[in-house]
């Protein structure tokens, strides 16, 4: 790829204000994790021929805003007056799109990641993948990462799954990161032609006799499928310290062979806060005053639906909350399953 600055013309209206296509060119460059490759804004004011991008539009001969000027370091200048176009053959054509894509990802660089602090990790997936980036969101760990990405200014999603047996305090909490982080939140809930038929069968608590495993797969498994389809790299609030016996395998970038890209590639699994401890994340959610479930405050330390889920006893480990009745070395939903590392 040429090395090339790019400038955006941006239309000033009269009374200040920019117009509405500017805006919409703005929100797709973002979605698309291309923003911060826009060099330079220069703005086209309404009425003043003399501004900087009223004088580009007469050179180029453009008649509307926004445009988009690129200067290659080799070769003629380039200009496009329609955004999806510029976004298409200056980016996703590119080496900077494969990695958009999740196409030869980096696995020897990605090494470096770990030593970085998980601000800076998923700042560099923000930059990578935009808003194919996807944070699962839960517990108080994903709501530490959804801070990170919102005070990164840079392009992420969100998601929550729904299981339908979450307790009423996890949905208030929903509502709360929503609300203070001025954020979409995607929820997707389990299959009724997988759910009805399941809970007919074997009723409402089956998982007491028989184990979690199926009712996880159906209210949780199944859903990340589809909350994944249309997505090229995910983030999780996992760390190691939660479940040794299941996550200490876990690497801080990994290949999720279990979720695929549009193209058929592996989706890229960021795990930022993984070598933390539980200590850390609390005091990032202190220090930033991150909305946290109160189910915390009555002595819950980890949290899932609430037939599964009590809270924690004195010098108890976390995860001795979760699904107690059954085999310590079992406590995962299936969500989380070591991934290639490259």
């Amino acid at each position: 790829m040429d090395f090339m600055r790019t400038t955006m013309v941006k239309k000033i209206l009269a009374d200040g204000s920019p117009c509405a296509k500017c805006l919409q060119a703005e929100k797709l460059l973002k979605r698309r994790g291309v923003w911060e490759r826009i060099d330079e804004m220069v703005p086209a004011r309404e009425g003043e021929p003399e501004s900087p991008g009223m004088k580009l539009a007469a050179e180029y001969g453009i008649q509307s805003a926004p445009f988009f000027v690129v200067h290659p370091d080799t070769g003629q200048t380039r200009v496009y007056t329609r955004v999806l176009e510029f976004i298409r053959t200056e980016w996703e054509s590119t080496e900077f799109g494969a990695g958009l894509r999740g196409e030869g990802f980096d696995w020897q660089s990605a090494e470096g990641l770990r030593n970085m602090a998980p601000p800076e990790i998923l700042a560099e997936a923000q930059r990578r993948f935009g808003d194919d980036l996807a944070i699962a969101f839960s517990g108080a760990e994903d709501a530490a990462l959804i801070d990170m990405a919102w005070r990164n200014r840079l392009p992420f999603r969100v998601f929550c799954l729904d299981t339908g047996r979450l307790h009423p305090e996890t949905y208030s909490f929903i509502d709360t990161v929503r609300n203070h982080y001025d954020i979409e939140i995607e929820i997707f809930t389990p299959s009724p032609l997988l759910l009805e038929p399941f809970v007919r069968e074997k009723g409402m608590n089956s998982f007491y006799r028989d184990g979690h495993a199926e009712c996880c797969g159906i209210r949780k498994v199944e859903p990340l499928a589809r909350a994944l389809k249309r997505r090229r790299a995910w983030a999780a609030g996992l760390r190691r310290d939660q479940s040794p016996s299941t996550r200490s395998a876990m690497a801080v970038v990994e290949e999720d062979e279990a979720h695929r890209t549009p193209e058929g590639h592996p989706l890229v699994k960021i795990n930022p806060v993984l070598n933390w401890s539980s200590g850390e994340i609390w005091l990032y959610i202190r220090e930033n005053k991150v909305p946290y479930n109160p189910l915390h405050d009555a002595g819950y330390k980890s949290i899932g639906c609430a037939p599964c889920t009590r809270a924690s006893r004195p010098g108890e480990h976390e995860r001795m909350a979760r699904w107690w009745w059954e085999d310590s070395n079992h406590r995962e939903c299936g969500l989380h399953v070591p991934g290639r590392k490259g």
